[in-house]
């Protein structure tokens, strides 16, 4: 009897796992999407007009590149996270979990949902699209995307500095296969594209590191709470950050207040805000499979499979503004060189070292054999 139940448990144990692996998985994918969308907004309507540094609306002059580089990557964060939040407060809805959410908000999970948006708002998440816009700039927006992908390994790291969590000799020989590939792919990027692709890649350097301090913590919180609710307060706390905070602060230091008023009256009423609402619904699954997969399989491990988005993001960003020409780009339109597309799939070779034991797939397979 108690070998049945213990079979039972070690069964009902192997399935969440594997529910776990496959959010996060999913997670990886809709970042991707949530990537391609992102970057074809940027492209748009007056944002087109924004980063071709051209005069702007009625006369409006060019802007500075301050602004360029640093305001308007927060006024992108800022919508695309509030419509993602506007998409998982409806699921919440849907889900009669408001009420929940509320309550949520008050408890010590909650906060620390709102502490993982701090980190992955404000920080991460501007910094990746300043390193986005940086690379878009110098006609690759694809090639910063596997370097902020760095935060698989980044996180395993910090799971074992902050949780304890178990960092063997596979976790460490991925490890240093992820940053090999970081390492060719940054530096191919700067020998093809010049200093823009440095910055780029130091701002998604950037991105790496918040989320994958954000995963770890993330991990943690969503044990205790809903998925669904986690990423609710999660989209809308960074939404409302960067918005009403990060935007208006950055203008500021900027020395270009006067311009806040006009350049989110522009960013409302362009057309390319129904791309944005299309960016923050996949940002949703993005971040909460990232979650709900983190507190399934661990965050090392969920973090390794969402990690897979270095191969994803480049992609979608070829079939949404190239092979689809979305974005009036030609269907050649390259996201990513070819041997930085051979260092985006050493990074997933090197995120699943992090994820899986070769010798324990060899003994189970052996097992079998034998």
């Amino acid at each position: 009897m108690d070998q049945q139940v213990a079979q039972l448990r070690e069964e009902r144990r192997r399935k969440y796992f594997v529910r776990g692996v496959a959010f996060a998985i999913a997670s990886g994918m809709c970042y991707g999407l949530y990537t391609g969308f992102l970057t074809l907004a940027e492209t748009q309507g007056v944002w087109g007009e924004w980063f071709a540094g051209e005069p702007w609306g009625n006369g409006n002059p060019a802007l500075s590149a301050f602004v360029i580089t640093f305001v308007l990557a927060a006024l992108a964060a800022g919508i695309n996270d509030f419509f993602s939040g506007v998409w998982s407060l409806a699921m919440c809805a849907k889900n009669r979990q408001l009420g929940d959410f509320w309550k949520t908000v008050k408890t010590k999970p909650g906060w620390i949902m709102i502490l993982c948006a701090v980190i992955g708002g404000p920080v991460a998440t501007i910094a990746y699209i300043i390193g986005l816009n940086s690379a878009t700039a110098a006609g690759n927006p694809g090639v910063i995307v596997p370097i902020a992908a760095l935060n698989c390994a980044i996180g395993a790291i910090l799971g074992r500095v902050f949780f304890k969590q178990e960092l063997n000799a596979h976790k460490i020989v991925g490890i240093l296969i992820c940053l090999f590939a970081g390492a060719l792919i940054g530096g191919t990027s700067f020998a093809a594209m010049g200093p823009e692709a440095l910055i780029g890649c130091l701002f998604a350097f950037i991105a790496a590191f918040g989320w994958g301090f954000e995963g770890c913590v993330a991990g943690f919180g969503t044990i205790l709470i809903d998925y669904r609710i986690g990423i609710a307060i999660r989209q809308t706390t960074a939404g409302i950050l960067e918005l009403f905070v990060m935007f208006p602060l950055l203008s500021v230091l900027g020395g270009e207040a006067a311009c806040i008023p006009n350049l989110a009256s522009a960013a409302i009423t362009s057309p390319a805000l129904l791309i944005f609402l299309i960016s923050g619904f996949f940002a949703m699954p993005a971040y909460s499979f990232w979650y709900k997969g983190n507190s399934m399989c661990g965050a090392a491990l969920g973090m390794a499979c969402n990690g897979m988005y270095a191969f994803w993001g480049p992609f979608f960003i070829w079939i949404i503004m190239g092979v689809l020409d979305l974005g009036g780009v030609a269907a050649d339109f390259p996201p990513l060189a070819p041997i930085q597309w051979v260092g985006a799939l050493i990074m997933v070779v090197g995120i699943f070292c992090i994820a899986v034991n070769p010798k324990n797939l060899l003994d189970k397979r052996n097992g079998k054999e034998a």
